[in-house]
């Protein structure tokens, strides 16, 4: 815990490294380039979007509007156990994603970028709408982030810099996950601390309620864990869907 204090202190401290003379263009070759070295420090998914004011919570502020989103995985054994040794090694990758998304933003000021870390256990945004609108996957009912490659099962980090050109994805095809989890709802069965619930309009919405989530502190992954994005994969449960689907329309 301690060393994550001291990177999240490194954010606001290394601002100052912040080149004196900012680029705002990259090159054609720079992004491949850029997503190879995050994808060498493990990495999972990299997105682009412009930060929308209402995703940035009330008592912070970013100082570019471009930002850069990274995942990474939480080990499925970790989500799907109870042990000794879990927050520990929650707390490990906290405390690594932290530091990988420091020598990213090191890299960005390096090549002429000023930048400004958002780290993946104290950020300035809300994480799951931001990784929606950077088309990395969908934001469920229990506000985590689904991803074709790792399900709800990642950690969310974020860089916002100077770049205005940045590949700012346009359409999200995850999309049809809203509908999706409409018809579930275990995560809001399965919570022990009713933090999801169900509003009451017709829309089919939910409710998060982060004060009664203990996800963080007590490591609890229970909606994780019994999310079906956790037990099958995403084409799978994308092309039950869709047949499904298209055989209601049928009668």
């Amino acid at each position: 815990m301690l060393s994550i204090g001291k990177n999240v202190e490194y954010n606001v401290k290394s601002l100052k490294n912040n080149p004196s003379n900012p680029k705002t263009v990259v090159s054609k070759d720079f992004i491949p380039k850029f997503e190879k070295y995050a994808r060498s420090m493990g990495i999972k998914g990299v997105g682009y979007t412009k930060v929308q004011p209402d995703l940035i919570f009330k008592d912070r502020a970013i100082l570019f509007e471009n930002a850069i989103v990274f995942t990474k995985e939480i080990d499925q054994f970790v989500v799907d156990n109870d042990f000794p040794e879990k927050q520990a090694k929650d707390l490990k990758l906290y405390d690594e994603f932290g530091k990988k998304t420091n020598e990213l933003v090191d890299y960005l000021r390096e090549n002429g970028f000023p930048a400004q870390a958002s780290h993946p256990s104290v950020g300035f945004v809300t994480y799951p709408s931001l990784a929606q609108s950077a088309g990395l996957g969908w934001r469920g009912k229990g506000n985590l982030l689904i991803t074709p490659e790792l399900g709800p099962r990642q950690k969310i980090s974020a860089i916002f810099t100077s770049i205005e050109n940045l590949p700012v994805n346009e359409h999200n095809e995850h999309s049809w996950i809203s509908d999706y989890c409409n018809h579930c709802g275990k995560c809001i069965k399965t919570c022990p601390k009713n933090a999801i619930v169900e509003k009451s309009d017709n829309f089919n919405r939910s409710e998060f309620i982060p004060e009664l989530c203990k996800g963080c502190t007590d490591i609890r992954t229970i909606c994780m864990k019994e999310c079906p994005f956790n037990k099958r994969e995403y084409s799978h449960l994308k092309s039950r869907f869709e047949n499904l689907s298209q055989s209601n329309n049928e009668y």
